[in-house]
């Protein structure tokens, strides 16, 4: 989407403000290196973006990142809660992107670049084969485990250049081994590339795809891209660079067969799956926009389902020329069992749309992604994904197009159909409850491994220091102490503070924060300040509290954090405080809402508070605490 320069400076003024109200911004650029190991970056423009807060009943907010300056520029802007973002251009070699537990409070504005999974990318376009050739191998060595994705580009396509002809081309994997490329063995069909048309100022990228599985690879292995016109004897001439790695080169066929090993790689780019995602429905002819079907309230597509919990669909569409845009308007989606008359699975969605508007027409898809766990799948198991359009009287009534016409105040809306050459197979598309002999063009996005308690993921690694409550671990001598991990504070009263073993056994450490002698109350703890941080990225607090009473309005144990990391002042109106626990006598696990850092560093206080009681004496204990960064990534394993 083509943006002019005066609304791109509003739309840039925006981002660097922080949002009213309580509203969150999610913003960045999507880029590649343009090869490996450089810093020169692909910006990867007109790719959609899609957020969904999650649970239901929040609609998506849309973007599509700019193709002006700054490329690949995006801007989401919601409520507050936890997001889940999807980029994806279907109809292009981009790899999907979801990103995931994007915690966000009012207020927030988070600046994240993000980049694409490629097994092979190289985009260098300074150069390119000055000698029309028949046909060219690529290798490459696979890091997932299937290829989805393809893309390319040629300085000439071998027909006129600059002209209005075109030529189909066919991409094929095919396993490298020894001698001609001609005999390495294929794996997988082989892809369509329609209407290819470069030269001169046409220097576009071609693109082809697969479905997850179609083209399955082994990890570690090299595998080769090859490209050759569809039409017997055609050439044409693609953009490459010089390489001196022999295990990169190409191999190059001549216009009249033969060939060999030139010392060159080709603009390329190679997406796989491996990455936690899968494509069980993919466009393979990258085409957009072919044939709609027609317009209705409801239509549905059945697939077969290859991961454990949907992440994302994204279906083309196209909504009435005298009603709001695509961008006003939603449909509901839902996943049923079996077919489009099923129970409903997990939680329905609301998409919104994203796309091109010219004053009396508009198109490009409904979009919305998904956490892990909101839509659970059984691989293998039949799924229709329903889309039902949520608008109404009250959203059309009233709207003139750019023509002077009236809406007619008949919600709706009209998917595409998969290209002629992209049938799905699997499954079919219906209107309401009719079958239709086609199949809607659309992606589904599907995460590999079941993870329904992903909002807690967080990595491996304790940020704090002594998390078990042991000493700090004897040092090189030096005549001045360190200072212990956890600095013990005191505020009023009489306390006592303590490290002891739990009996029986005697191994495990904690804390114990207990009234002093003859004290009438105690109120103190530790505090720990953890650095290093980002604004970027959330952690979570987690431990264990066992106090001799439950928690009332004279006796309290407190687990506290300050987001702004000052670790001197347990007073300090900055600190969040949690008043525990609910049971007495036993250890309870503690578990806090992520933190987002006000910069780089969080500080952690641990806290007991009482007036002293003649009929139990007071004792706050702590153990097993952590503060890990919160993970934002997909599930990678089950």
């Amino acid at each position: 989407m083509r943006v002019c320069s005066v609304v791109g400076v509003v739309l840039l003024s925006l981002a660097v403000c922080r949002p009213a109200g309580g509203q969150v911004v999610l913003t960045g650029r999507l880029a590649q290196r343009r090869v490996p190991g450089s810093d020169q970056l692909q910006y990867l423009s007109a790719v959609l973006a899609f957020a969904n807060r999650r649970g239901g009943g929040n609609q998506a907010v849309s973007f599509r990142t700019w193709e002006t300056h700054p490329a690949g520029w995006y801007r989401l802007a919601g409520g507050a809660g936890n997001y889940t973002v999807v980029f994806s251009t279907p109809s292009h070699f981009m790899r999907p992107i979801v990103m995931t537990n994007l915690f966000t409070r009012a207020g927030d504005v988070l600046d994240r670049d993000a980049a694409p999974r490629a097994d092979y990318a190289v985009f260098h376009q300074a150069a390119w084969d000055r000698k029309a050739g028949g046909g060219y191998y690529q290798p490459f060595v696979a890091k997932g485990t299937g290829v989805t994705h393809v893309g390319f580009r040629v300085a000439h396509d071998g027909v006129d250049g600059g002209g209005p002809g075109a030529q189909d081309m066919l991409v094929s994997i095919h396993r490298a081994g020894d001698g001609p490329a001609a005999t390495w063995p294929q794996v997988g069909p082989t892809g369509l590339v329609v209407q290819v048309d470069s030269g001169g100022a046409k220097s576009y990228i071609w693109s082809v795809g697969w479905h997850s599985g179609e083209v399955p690879l082994t990890p570690g292995r090299t595998y080769a891209v090859h490209i050759r016109s569809k039409k017997p004897g055609g050439v044409f001439q693609p953009f490459w660079r010089p390489t001196a790695d022999r295990a990169s080169r190409c191999w190059r066929v001549g216009a009249g067969g033969g060939g060999g090993f030139v010392d060159r790689q080709l603009w390329m780019s190679v997406g796989t799956d491996g990455d936690g995602l899968l494509l069980p429905y993919h466009k393979r002819v990258h085409k957009e926009f072919v044939k709609l079907t027609r317009y209705g309230r409801k239509w549905s597509q059945t697939y077969v389902a290859r991961g454990r919990s949907l992440a994302a669909v994204i279906l083309y569409a196209a909504t009435s020329g005298v009603q709001p845009r695509i961008g006003r308007q939603r449909v509901a989606v839902r996943i049923r069992r079996g077919g489009p008359g099923g129970p409903i699975v997990g939680t329905e969605k609301i998409a919104v749309g994203s796309g091109m508007y010219t004053g009396d027409a508009s198109w490009g898809a409904f979009g919305a992604a998904l956490a892990p766990g909101d839509v659970p799948l059984t691989p293998g198991r039949t799924y229709a994904v329903q889309f039902e359009t949520l608008e109404h009287y009250q959203t059309l009534h009233g709207f003139v197009n750019a023509k002077g016409q009236v809406s007619d105040d008949r919600p709706g809306f009209n998917p595409y159909r998969k290209h002629p050459m992209d049938g799905y197979g699997g499954g079919r598309a219906y209107f309401g409850g009719e079958a239709v002999d086609y199949d809607l063009d659309m992606q589904i996005i599907e995460y590999e491994f079941a993870a329904p308690d992903w909002a807690h993921a967080v990595d491996a690694t304790n940020l704090l220091s002594s998390g078990k409550m042991e000493p700090p671990a004897a040092g090189p001598k030096s005549p001045r102490k360190a200072d212990p991990p956890w600095r013990a504070f005191t505020v009023e009263g009489k306390a006592a503070h303590r490290r002891l073993a739990q009996r029986p056994g005697g191994t495990n450490l904690f804390l114990r924060l207990a009234e002093a002698a003859g004290a009438k109350a105690v109120d103190g703890g530790w505090v720990q300040r953890v650095e290093g941080l980002t604004h970027l990225e959330t952690y979570r607090l987690s431990g264990r509290v066992r106090c001799s009473w439950i928690a009332d309005d004279r006796r309290r144990c407190l687990v506290g954090h300050d987001p702004t990391g000052q670790a001197a002042d347990p007073r300090a109106k900055t600190i969040v405080w949690t008043a525990l626990p609910s049971v007495h006598g036993v250890f309870v696990r503690h578990r806090v809402v992520p933190i987002r850092p006000v910069r780089s560093s969080i500080s952690v206080w641990l806290r007991g508070r009482a007036e002293v009681s003649p009929v139990a004496p007071f004792q706050a204990d702590f153990d097993d605490f952590a503060l890990n960064r919160v993970r934002t990534d997909v599930p990678d394993g089950p």
